[in-house]
């Protein structure tokens, strides 16, 4: 292996520039440019629905009109510039990327500007530098591995310096510019641009991981990687914890992992086996280089005796996993306690232990389903080789075989914990876990090829659960329609059925009123809509007391204009006979005893008014649609019943409300788990809709509905972190309390 520069910085072999033709590298370049513009134009998208969340949502809370109609304004432009933000966008990295290549331009780099400078720029403009650079930063962050791998192909392809492109930059300048060219006001570009800040990684990462698996599969630089034994850095995550409760430094997983198998009670057999082992005898007076030959001899031919045996291991078959089988026992116990397990050197006894005390979490984990588990125990000596090669393997995310491992267990979530033989993921699953074990020696390019095949297989599924959506999302749209109809006749009505009113007016605004309205607003007939709120208003005037005759004289000059409207809207509505004449019958008795000064007296004995109590318990109902070939099943609190927050805290609450798409459900029927993807966000309402690639069934739930579902067991948000990273982050809670 070539040694990895002081810099760190991965330099191509020589022979590696020329294995493309230049007539091959202009065209996947513009290829690669042109694949990029369309990714970033789908995540847009997503970002726009996002941001107009956002904005609606601090306009509602916000105190001072002005403030208001900013957020609401914004919301509105984004609305109804969106696909045309979505070309320029598009158009701008395109053009920003060919200026980046040409060498027109050149990434800005911090401190470039000159401190007279700043009295010359705008404070608006500031903001948006600031927005800008915070972006790329966030992004280039969050995607690290996947942007370094992205720009250093790219500028291979190019033939410039390495440090020249930067997508994320591109990326960030070119979304600046989409707003501008768009005509967004300078406060509102700056606020979006801020606020994209916390949406960078999650929406452009797809598009990033896209472009590199275009690239790869062109050949371009395959195999490119970092050094994985990276120098410490100031970054933190929850792998551990450090002084006063600070997070450690992820490069220390491995000596942290070391507390942990050394805090065991276990005896580490290998560790004093090391220790004790004898030191090769060499003359005395021997030069020190020729001593460090000689070790490092040793050294290499100990490992491969213990690779030679792990080679052995490997490729002993063993029982192949059963659905309802018990998971296969720890066989790193077993090497460990064997002669060549008890000889090792002391890190590769540790090492030994550290991979057997993960795979014991592994084992133990609630949320691994069986079959997955017995396929997973197969990783243990691949997982166990790779981590003795290479200890960055425990810190570095970006390692081939932890990428693989991350594929892995976003595969498994989707399978469930009663997955069998015949579902496709499961066997493509186990496909990749036998290659490793047949085929796996010491290269880990075995681990990239895989992951690769892999990802792509479950973004074609991705893409059939997202067909499925597509069919789907009509119907929820349509149902939600519905349901946005019954909250703005609600909101119109609530003043008037708050005032003390005769039963009779109540019933009728409750019932035909409140139809009528729907009804207006399904159509989107506002005159209609206007025609109705105002007969409303009349209505209710004529049923308060007139004690001025000339009050009483103008009533009843109105009063048959307004009797024929109401008898032309129950007409409309299909009202049935006998209740159309009760209402009639009813109102005819309170305009009579309005026009006399008199109290009415009721020619129908009109039900009274429901009472108000306690509210319903919390239930669900749910509807069946059908399209084409999808199935749809929306659910949602029962009209009138408890909020779903109340059986319990808000830990349930907060987990729906964290849920992204992408993410899976478990959801519990007739004691038989399913699992859907979260395909669709309705930008209205937030309805979830549910899809699985494997089923023909969708499922639409409301939030409130799902959060009483997840209370009370019905349902359970599929943990996302990987499985090796929560065995890792469960080894290391341990710690804590060892």
């Amino acid at each position: 292996m070539a040694a990895t520069a002081a810099d760190n910085i991965i330099r191509f072999p020589d022979g590696a520039r020329g294995s493309v033709a230049d007539y091959d590298r202009a065209q996947v370049l513009s290829a690669s440019r042109d694949t990029m513009a369309q990714r970033l134009r789908e995540a847009l998208r997503v970002l726009l629905t996002r941001l107009q969340e956002e904005l609606l949502a601090q306009g509602d809370i916000a105190d001072e009109r002005e403030e208001r109609s900013f957020y609401y304004g914004g919301r509105e432009l984004l609305a109804t510039s969106a696909l045309r933000l979505e070309g320029i966008f598009a158009a701008r990295w395109l053009g920003l990327f060919d200026q980046v290549i040409r060498g027109a331009i050149a990434p800005k780099r911090p401190g470039g500007e000159h401190a007279d400078d700043l009295a010359l720029v705008d404070f608006g403009e500031m903001d948006e530098d600031i927005a800008v650079k915070a972006i790329a930063a966030t992004l280039g962050d969050a995607c690290e591995e996947g942007l370094y791998a992205a720009n250093r192909r790219l500028t291979y392809l190019a033939g410039l310096a390495d440090d020249v492109l930067r997508v994320e930059e591109i990326v960030a300048h070119s979304l600046r510019a989409a707003f501008s060219d768009a005509g967004f006001p300078t406060p509102l570009r700056a606020e979006l641009l801020r606020k994209t800040q916390a949406h960078a990684a999650t929406v452009f990462e797809p598009a990033v991981h896209d472009l590199n698996t275009f690239l790869v599969g062109r050949g371009i630089v395959p195999n490119l990687r970092r050094s994985f034994a990276q120098a410490p850095v100031a970054k933190t995550q929850r792998d551990g914890t450090g002084k006063d409760g600070a997070v450690a430094d992820s490069t220390d997983v491995f000596a942290l992992l070391q507390r942990l198998v050394a805090a065991q009670p276990m005896p580490l057999a290998g560790a004093s086996a090391g220790a004790n082992q004898a030191s090769p005898q060499f003359p005395s007076g021997t030069d020190s280089s020729v001593l460090a030959a000689g070790a490092a001899a040793t050294m290499a031919i100990a490992m491969e005796k213990v690779m030679a045996s792990l080679d052995v291991l490997q490729r002993t078959p063993l029982p192949q996993p059963t659905v309802a089988g018990p998971i296969s026992a720890n066989v790193l116990r077993e090497f460990r306690a064997s002669d060549t397990g008890q000889n090792l050197g002391y890190l590769d006894a540790v090492t030994v232990d550290i991979v057997a005390t993960l795979f014991d979490f592994i084992f133990d984990d609630p949320a691994i389903g069986d079959p997955i588990k017995a396929v997973v125990a197969r990783l243990q000596i691949p997982v166990l080789k790779v981590a003795m090669l290479d200890k960055g393997f425990f810190s570095s995310k970006a390692h081939p075989a932890r990428r693989l491992l991350d594929c892995i267990s976003r595969a498994a979530v989707r399978c469930g914990p009663q997955v069998d033989h015949q579902d496709p993921l499961y066997a493509r699953i186990a496909e990749v876990v036998d290659r490793l074990q047949t085929e796996f020696a010491q290269d880990t390019q075995l681990f990239d090829v895989l992951n690769i095949e892999l990802e792509n297989f479950l973004a074609h599924q991705e893409e059939q659960a997202d067909a499925r959506a597509a069919q789907a999302a009509p119907l929820v749209e349509a149902q939600e329609h519905k349901e946005l109809a019954a909250m703005a006749a609600e909101q119109s009505l609530a003043g008037w059925l708050a005032m003390p009113l005769p039963a009779v007016i109540t019933d009728l605004l409750n019932v035909e009123w409140r139809a009528l309205l729907v009804r207006s607003y399904l159509v989107n007939d506002r005159e209609s809509w206007s025609e109705a709120i105002n007969t409303v208003s009349e209505l209710v005037a004529s049923v308060q007391p007139h004690t001025e005759i000339g009050g009483r004289k103008l009533l009843a000059a109105h009063l048959p204009a307004l009797v024929n409207k109401i008898h032309d809207y129950l007409n409309s509505l299909s009202v049935p006979e006998d209740r159309r004449l009760a209402l009639i019958d009813a109102l005819f008795s309170l305009h009579a005893a309005v026009l006399r000064g008199t109290t009415p007296v009721l020619t129908t004995v009109w039900p009274a008014a429901p009472t108000s109590g306690q509210p319903a318990v919390a239930e669900m109902t749910s509807e069946h649609f059908e399209t084409g070939d999808t199935q749809l099943d929306s659910i949602s609190l029962a009209e009138g019943t408890a909020p779903a927050f109340i059986e319990s805290g808000d830990e349930a609450r907060e987990s729906v409300g964290a849920l992204q798409r992408g993410d899976w459900v478990e959801f519990i029927e007739a004691e038989t788990a399913l699992r859907y993807r979260l395909s669709w966000i309705s930008p209205q309402r937030g309805i979830l809709l549910f899809t699985n690639p494997h089923s023909p069934r969708a499922l639409s739930i409301a939030p409130a509905a799902l959060v009483l579902r997840v209370e009370r067991g019905d349902a359970r948000v599929v943990p996302v972190e990987p499985i090796f990273d929560r065995a890792v982050s469960r080894a290391l809670e341990t710690l804590k309390v060892v």
